[in-house]
């Protein structure tokens, strides 16, 4: 169902202290991310799109406000709770993260085998998305031997592997070159388009912001919807 909502933020605030002075990064942010979405939220670095994603993920808490997943408001005092919902989330950062001395496909494979499932069933589902991603036939070669643009896809395709209600993407393409970067995004429109995946990218990227469905700016705290043809 399209119109199911994954995650919902109600007027979310988050403050840092400095020394003795108490910083608010993000203010009051409001914000639906329903399945199938294709969101970007765009800002130059420094402005919270960072930690925005980290709330929406649960690796961190707001100051103030309420988050709430698959319709259930978050209560981080609840850490089984909490790791059930990051189990239904995927996560896609600006370096890879791969684990080198694991071939591609056990890269892929490994948060299966961390939930237990059968090996001979995470190999075909590991292979399945690599053939979806494109790179299935360097599924036997380390990261190292990889391109910038196969390296994430490979984290992409890894972030997929427990089925996410939704995946968060932090600066996908930020060290990549354009040609790279056009294949994680085309990556990211796949698995949107084949597993009616959420997709919620954070990027100072206005071409790539624009391959998306819909664009937020994030901008001295605040996030305002942006409408195409605005500027």
């Amino acid at each position: 169902m399209d119109n199911l909502l994954v995650l919902a933020l109600k007027s979310v605030s988050k403050k840092y202290k400095y020394i003795n002075e108490e910083i608010e990064i993000l203010k009051k942010i409001d914000l639906e991310v329903y399945q199938g979405d294709l969101i970007a939220v765009v800002g130059p670095s420094g402005v919270g799109k960072t930690t925005l994603l980290n709330l929406m993920g649960t690796l961190d808490q707001p100051t103030g406000g309420e988050i709430y997943f698959l319709g259930k408001k978050i209560d981080y005092s609840q850490e089984d709770a909490l790791l059930q919902i990051r189990k239904k989330i995927g996560f896609v950062f600006q370096l890879h993260h791969l684990l080198p001395e694991f071939t591609v496909l056990e890269n892929v494979i490994l948060p299966g085998l961390i939930a237990n499932l059968k090996k001979e069933e995470c190999k075909t589902k590991a292979e399945n998305l690599l053939k979806k991603l494109g790179i299935f036939h360097r599924k036997d070669h380390k990261p190292s031997t990889l391109s910038g643009g196969e390296r994430q896809r490979t984290a992409i395709a890894r972030a997929l592997f427990l089925n996410p209600v939704v995946v968060l993407a932090d600066e996908p393409t930020g060290n990549l070159d354009p040609v790279s970067s056009e294949e994680v995004i085309n990556a990211f429109l796949t698995l949107n388009q084949e597993f009616n995946t959420a997709v919620v990218m954070v990027t100072h990227n206005w071409e790539l912001a624009k391959r998306m469905k819909k664009i937020f700016l994030l901008k001295n705290g605040f996030l305002v919807k942006w409408e195409r043809g605005t500027f």
